[in-house]
């Protein structure tokens, strides 16, 4: 009686399983159509389509690039080494994007110097049906980082109701100073450009001397998009609060001066371009203002 009991549990036992592994089969077999939307859209997939070639193992691509911001932005003959940085999806199940920065350094050389900033690309995929194809790119937009390494403050910002940029902020310092720099890399017409690029923040907590020697300084400025659902782009508002070295650097021992100052721009031809300006400037601003069109 014991045994034939034994026998029956195997023979449920065994039965169960056939079930389950039925079961378990009927499941797993999606029709080819299905089974290929399932599938993600990933980095080596996004890598391989904007850089040509991507290694599994070593997780890089290789590219000619500029290394150097004196022969930038020309196509560049340097062989660099790609790597992703940032990526995102955006967009419904029905219109996704998918969002794919990058860093290059050279490939081989010795890159670790405060001033080795890698060259940042950018491109955005769109899927359309089962396929995902490339709307815009750029292998080589804009120099950020240092030693080597890239920004790690990068983040997908809304600049209108159905457009998007990548922010990127670079954090220097050097002598006790420490300075922030905001890059929007905004895609337009096939391209990526570097759509704006803005010191918001700087002190030297590291070298002042609140007791008669350098003052103490730091100042900030606050990014707000003016949201506007009637507009293709939002317009942009910086804000400058803070305090700065004294105007006049005779007297080193004066105390910092309060800055406070308001820009806005707009986006034309994918760019941020200044509309006004009212207020002040800092020492920074100044050195830099050239090449940030500052006026």
């Amino acid at each position: 009686m014991h045994l034939l009991r034994m026998k029956l549990s195997l023979i449920l036992l065994a039965t169960m399983l056939v079930l389950a592994s039925g079961c378990h089969k009927k499941n797993t077999e999606l029709p080819p159509k299905q089974s290929e939307a399932n599938q993600a859209f990933d980095i080596a997939q996004a890598m391989k389509m904007f850089c040509g070639n991507y290694d599994l193992k070593t997780q890089t691509s290789v590219a000619s690039l500029p290394k150097e911001k004196s022969s930038f932005p020309s196509a560049g003959e340097e062989q660099m080494t790609v790597r992703p940085l940032f990526q995102a999806f955006d967009g419904d199940a029905g219109a996704r994007s998918f969002v794919l920065v990058t860093y290059a350094v050279p490939t081989g050389d010795s890159y670790d110097c405060h001033a080795c900033a890698p060259t940042i690309g950018m491109a955005v995929f769109s899927q359309k049906g089962l396929k995902w194809t490339i709307d815009a790119s750029n292998r080589a937009i804009t120099f950020a980082g240092g030693w080597g390494k890239p920004p790690m403050d990068v983040q997908l910002v809304q600049i209108g109701p159905s457009h998007y940029a990548v922010e990127l902020i670079d954090s220097g310092g050097g002598q006790g100073e420490t300075t922030k720099v905001l890059d929007l890399l905004i895609p337009w017409n096939g391209t990526v450009n570097l759509g704006l690029e803005r010191i918001i923040s700087d002190d030297d907590k590291g070298m002042c001397d609140p007791d008669g020697g350098l003052p103490c300084y730091a100042n900030h400025r606050s990014v707000t998009f003016i949201r506007n659902d009637k507009t293709e782009y939002y317009d942009l508002e910086l804000e400058l609060t803070g305090t700065d070295l004294p105007v006049s650097e005779a007297v080193p021992s004066m105390p910092a001066r309060k800055v406070h100052g308001i820009e806005t721009l707009k986006v034309e031809n994918g760019k941020y371009v200044q509309v006004s300006r009212q207020g002040d400037l800092t020492t920074v601003d100044h050195a830099v203002a050239e090449r940030e069109n500052l006026r």
